[in-house]
Parts: structure tokens; C-alpha cells; sequence
């Protein structure tokens, strides 16, 4: 069958994957995967290429058809991608400066002068969202004032899988999950709010246009097509968040369920009514690739990320061990661990190695090891980086149940969560079961299943979800384990609390002798 086949593609913020979606048996034939840079040019400071996204997005794409699908067969292709990311684009396509991404937290001084200008509550009204660094129009405005001219040559900001659609395409366009994270947005609407741009100071005409992520915005190019073998003329649709996607290509799609989505960062997603108001923006809102449901979300900088600092750091060992044994690096880490008990000896991680997310929104945050003593062993230091991750994750599921949102279990998805020793600690200290499924890499997935949909294979991007999507597994929270992390959990946050002015002295610092 001619035409059966759809691409999709995401972009996170340490490589691409890509998958090849066959519509007849709802089977992945072929994927694709590529790292891409990150650089932190001084402290604070978190950027990446535009053209190193799309670098890695051509890789993947040819990594795809060299496994055999014809591009004469793919019918669409969908893109999604990291958010916060602030990526301006000139009239020519071009991008004028690295992105400042979500990591970034030099914008401080620019949300409080979104505060003063507009007020915390209109953009919590229209965005459904609070004030921080991580979000757009912060660090579009920190250009605005330092780099004027680079500002003024801006046609479009865009985010990654916005640009990528548009090397696809020629299309300047963002889909409603991405213009979630631009306060403008009216999320309840799906439109662009012309008096909070304004009043922002970002003129209207630097936001692109917005479409639903199912929708066509264009077709792969000539030139597009010479640079990933791609046919010309494929349909290309608008996509969706890295976590959107991931939730569709998870199968969670209606409101009440919940997952959990692991790699350099975490998201917890509760899928809730889009009319529903849920006055709590210590988690995130923005849309679901589905109309009508929203994400009540909670970002986590440095989760995965935490591991993977330990292991670049303290892993020469393990890394010659893994060339040898075929294990992986990270298992041979956890192998360590999984022989020390609960609750690491006392020690207890902060999982903040450049800022933190949601709950506490604390760009001078820095990461801690609290209760070292001589008995502290590295297997106690790699089980304390995990439980640490897993205190952050139970911090936000206190404060979206406090809320009034119901969580019956997490469906998992991402690289960590593959890991069952990761999975047992995790679900012993947010004492919800975690399911798993058979899907590997949920986000391009479900960018695959959009495209489907905007080329009418599928009807609805739900459909295909019972024959494509099954549960593998669940794991139970054990209860007296859980009492005892709820015991360490309180003095975790008390540690925290406890640094907050330390930890904006030490970063204050940082910046005065740039130490690095």
C-alpha cells in the first residue's frame, strides 16, 4: 500500500529520535536517533543551536530510511520538541542567536518587570501560568534590553520543532502546545491575547502563526527534500510538546490520567478539562496535542541529567565495565546501589544542579549532598541521586493532590524509567503504583500518529491507541517503605528551605568571579 507510512520526529534537549510508523499494522518499522550540543557559556546561561537541531533532525531522518521504508510511502510527517526554549528566527529563516532554552535563568530581573508591567494575575488568567525564566517572553525581553539590534532583526520566535517545521516546510508556525509557553497565549481560546504582547512589550507580529497540532501547515520543500531524502510534497503537520506527544504516544488521552515522563529532565502530566480552572501555578498548564484537554504539568530540571552528572563525573569504571559486559553504564550504577538499603545511610540529594522547576521556581539554586559521615559509601551516593530525584517528583504530587486533582497511577515513558530499581524507589516514595507499557519511545510516536491524522489515514489520533499501545507491568508502592521516605522527605524539603539565601549568595558569587 502506497502512502501508509508517516514520520515522527522529536527533539529534546540532548538528541533527536525519530520513528517510522506503519498505519497498516500500528507496528514502529524504523527509528533514529541523534545527539545535539548543549553549552553553557557562563554560569546560569543554557543555549543551543537552531541549526544543530535540525542537523540532528536530517540524521535521524536518514537513519530511518536507511532501515528500508521508501520515502515515496510516507504520507506526513510531525514534529515535536523541547519547550522554553526562545529561539528568534530572521525574515530569511535564519536563526539570529543560539536559543536560550528552558534551563536558562538569566531573566530574573525581566519577569519582575513582566510582574510590574502586567501583573502575575493577568498572565495566570490568560496562560494559565506563573511567572519565571523558563517560560518565553523572559528571556525574549532580556534580549530586547542586551541585544537590541539582534532583537530588532527578529521576524519570528519560534520553538524547535517550530524552526524544524519550517526547514520542512518553509512554514513560520507554532501548534498550541508550544504557544502555551508564550504568555500571550490565551490557553482556554487558542489564540494569541494582542493586549498582554503589548504590554509585555513584544510586538505581535514576531509571534508566528498558530495551528492545531494535527493540522497540515505545509509540505517538505525541494530543498528539504534534498537534505533528508524525503519526498517533496509530503505533508508535514504541526506537532505537538516533547511531553504532549509522549502523553498521546502513551496512550494517555483523557482527562484524569496521569504519566510520568522521564530523561534529562521530568514531567509529571495530569490531564485535566480545558474549561477547568485549577488556581495552582506552582505546576504548569498548557495543552494537550488533543483540543479540549490541558496538561496540569510539573517540569523537573535535573533528573535524569543527575545520574547521567554522576556517571560522566565518577563513571570511568563502569564505562570501561560496560564496554565489556554489554551492560549499560547506568545499570552497572545501579547494580551498586540496589545492595544499600533504603533511605541511602542518611543521605539525602537536591537534585538542582542549574535551577529548579516546578514547585519552588528557584533559578539560583544549586545541588546538594546533606548527611555525609564516614560511612557513606558511592553505592549510598548513586541510591541518594535517585531517591532525591524521586523527593522532587513526590514534592509536585503533593501539591497537584492538595489541589484537588486525582491520581489513581503514573504511566511511565523515558530512558530512566526503564529501570526497575529507578521504578520501585520512585513509586515507594510518591506511594502511587507506576505502570509500564510496551512503547519505547513514546514522543515521536505519538508525533507519528498525528501525522496519521492530518493525512487521513487515522480519523482521530485516538484510534489507532488499542491495537498500538498495551500495559507490561505494574509496580506497587510498598507501605512501610513509604512511611520511612516520608519520614526523610520532610527533613529534604527543610534542607532546601533552608539554603535558599546560601544558595542565591553562592550564585550571586559565581556571577561576580565568573568562576565556571
Amino acid at each position: 500500500m502506497s502512502g501508509h507510512l508517516t514520520l515522527g520526529i522529536d527533539i529534546g534537549t540532548t538528541n533527536v529520535k525519530a520513528c517510522i510508523l506503519d498505519t497498516t499494522t500500528g507496528k514502529v518499522i524504523a527509528s533514529g536517533f541523534q545527539p545535539h550540543p548543549l553549552f553553557i557559556p557562563k554560569p546560569g546561561y543554557a543555549e543551543q543551536e537552531g541549526d544543530n537541531y535540525w542537523q540532528a533532525v536530517v540524521s535521524a531522518i536518514k537513519q530511518c530510511l536507511q532501515q528500508g521504508p521508501s520515502a515515496e510511502d510516507i504520507a506526513a510527517i510531525g514534529l515535536s520538541g523541547l519547550v522554553g526554549v526562545t529561539l528568534p528566527i530572521s525574515r530569511d529563516g535564519r536563526p539570529v542567536r543560539p536559543g536560550m532554552i528552558w534551563m536558562d535563568a538569566r531573566s530574573e530581573a525581566e519577569c519582575q518587570e513582566i510582574r510590574e508591567r502586567v501583573g502575575e494575575d493577568k498572565i495566570n488568567y490568560n496562560n494559565g501560568n506563573r511567572i519565571a525564566p523558563w517560560f518565553i517572553e523572559p528571556k525574549a525581553l532580556w534580549m530586547k534590553k542586551h541585544e537590541p539590534e539582534l532583537f530588532e532583526k527578529t521576524y519570528k520566535f519560534l520553538s524547535p520543532s517550530g524552526y524544524c517545521t519550517y526547514r520542512l516546510s518553509g512554514e513560520f508556525t507554532i501548534n498550541t502546545g508550544d504557544a502555551g509557553l508564550f504568555y500571550p497565549y490565551d490557553y482556554q481560546n487558542e489564540r494569541w491575547n494582542p493586549e498582554i504582547a503589548d504590554a509585555i512589550g513584544i510586538p505581535m507580529e514576531k509571534y508566528p502563526r498558530i495551528y492545531r497540532s494535527h493540522e497540515v501547515v505545509g509540505e517538505v520543500t525541494a530543498e528539504a527534500a534534498a537534505e533528508t531524502g524525503l519526498k517533496q510534497g509530503t505533508k508535514v503537520v504541526a506537532g505537538g510538546t516533547d511531553i504532549s506527544s509522549a502523553a498521546l504516544g502513551s496512550g494517555v488521552t483523557v482527562a484524569g490520567q496521569a504519566f510520568y515522563s522521564m530523561g534529562t529532565g521530568s514531567n509529571i502530566g495530569i490531564m485535566i478539562p480545558t474549561e477547568q480552572r485549577v488556581e495552582e501555578y506552582r505546576i504548569l498548564k498548557w495543552p494537550h496535542v488533543l483540543p479540549g484537554l490541558t496538561m496540569f504539568d510539573a517540569p523537573m530540571a535535573f533528573t535524569g541529567a543527575s545520574l547521567k552528572w554522576f556517571t560522566d563525573t565518577f563513571g570511568a569504571n563502569e564505562r570501561a565495565m560496560a564496554n565489556q559486559t554489554g551492560l549499560s553504564e547506568y545499570s552497572l550504577l545501579t547494580m551498586q546501589a540496589d545492595k544499600t538499603r533504603p533511605g541511602a545511610n542518611g543521605l539525602l540529594y537536591l537534585p538542582y544542579l542549574g535551577n529548579t522547576l516546578s514547585p519552588n521556581w528557584n533559578s539560583t539554586s544549586k545541588g546538594v549532598f546533606f548527611g555525609v559521615t564516614l560511612s557513606t559509601t558511592r553505592a549510598h551516593m548513586i541510591r541518594a541521586v535517585i531517591e532525591g530525584v524521586a523527593f522532587d517528583i513526590y514534592s509536585n504530587v503533593k501539591i497537584a493532590l492538595g489541589a484537588g486533582v486525582k491520581i489513581d497511577k503514573l504511566i511511565l515513558n523515558g530512558g530512566p524509567t526503564k529501570s526497575p530499581f529507578w521504578n520501585h524507589i520512585t513509586a515507594n516514595v510518591v506511594n502511587i503504583p507506576l505502570e509500564t507499557t510496551n512503547i519505547d519511545e513514546a514522543a515521536p510516536l505519538g508525533d507519528a500518529i498525528l501525522a496519521a491524522t492530518g493525512a487521513n489515514l487515522y480519523d482521530n489520533p485516538t484510534d489507532p491507541l488499542k491495537d498500538i499501545v498495551t500495559t507490561t507491568g505494574t509496580i506497587e508502592p510498598d507501605a512501610k517503605t513509604h512511611e520511612m521516605y516520608e519520614d526523610f522527605y520532610h527533613i529534604w524539603r527543610r534542607v532546601y528551605k533552608n539554603l535558599i539565601d546560601e544558595m542565591e549568595d553562592l550564585h550571586h558569587l559565581l556571577y561576580k568571579y565568573h568562576v565556571e
